[in-house]
C-alpha cells in the first residue's frame, strides 16, 4: 500500500481535504446518514475524484472516529 499523505501529492486529493468535503456535503444536506453511492455520484464529475481517493478519505474519517458505516451508508457520529 502506498503512503496516504505525501509531500508532493495534489492537495485536493489528500484524505483530510476529501473527508472535509464529504462531511460538508452531509452538513449542507442536513443529513446524518448518506449512501456511499450518493457521495460518489455527487463528486464523480470533479477532476480530483476517483474511487481510491474516496476510499482513503473514508478510511481517514473512520480512524478519527468521525464516521461509522452501516451497510452502504456513511453515518456521522
Amino acid at each position: 500500500m502506498g503512503n496516504l499523505i505525501l509531500k508532493d501529492e495534489y492537495l485536493m486529493t489528500s484524505p483530510p481535504i476529501v473527508g472535509y468535503k464529504v462531511l460538508g456535503l452531509m452538513n449542507s444536506r442536513k443529513m446524518d446518514k448518506i449512501s456511499v453511492f450518493d457521495v460518489a455520484d455527487y463528486y464523480k464529475n470533479e477532476k480530483w475524484f476517483s474511487p481510491k481517493v474516496l476510499y482513503f478519505a473514508m478510511l481517514f474519517l473512520f480512524t478519527l472516529d468521525l464516521i461509522d458505516f452501516t451497510n452502504s451508508y456513511i453515518v456521522k457520529k
